[in-house]
């Protein structure tokens, strides 16, 4: 997703899958008429598939936010988040095109 495309929101991780599968729906609902052919429609529902399966935690998976504004947080299931282990975080120099693009 291109960012600010689902705009602000205080969620989950569970939330924010839900609201991508969602929305990118919404946005595609019409691509999904009788002129698209029958290889890209089950693209589509394999994509749409895997995060439902993301949800169900079939396996494991990582969520990598990409926050150029620094404006995301992911509160951590422990007081301190250098106690929780399944989440990392990493903080870095915006490359000239993002500095660009804001």
């Amino acid at each position: 997703l291109a960012g600010g495309t689902l705009g602000g929101m205080v969620t989950t991780v569970e939330g924010l899958v839900t609201q991508i599968r969602e929305s990118l729906a919404r946005v595609h609902g019409f691509t999904f008429g009788d002129s698209l052919d029958e290889s890209k429609k089950n693209k589509w529902r394999e994509f749409g598939s895997r995060l439902t399966k993301l949800l169900s935690l079939e396996q494991p998976w990582t969520l990598i936010l990409d926050d150029e504004l620094a404006s995301s947080f992911i509160s951590p299931v422990t007081d301190d988040i250098k106690d929780d282990h399944q989440l990392a975080y990493e903080e870095y120099e915006r490359s000239w095109e993002q500095n660009e693009e804001l």
